[in-house]
């Protein structure tokens, strides 16, 4: 299978490893409370694609994330 977020191979889950680690330390930092009003976490899919390929931290994710609670 390919990991959903950036495609690289991964043994049998749908998301691999290192996007795993990226999505629990943006949730550890944002709180469940902010995912929890995200209508679609696919949203947040390709922010997390451009941290694992290095275009993006991922404070900038938190950033957006919590920037856009405030909107």
């Amino acid at each position: 299978m390919n990991c959903e977020i950036c495609g690289k191979s991964t043994p049998n889950d749908k998301i691999c490893d290192r996007c795993t680690r990226i999505i629990e330390k943006v949730m550890k930092e944002v709180g469940p409370d902010i995912l929890n009003s995200i209508d679609d976490c696919k949203y947040i899919y390709p922010i997390i694609q451009r941290v694992a390929i290095g275009d993006l931290r991922t404070q900038d994710v938190i950033n957006s994330l919590l920037k856009g609670e405030t909107d």
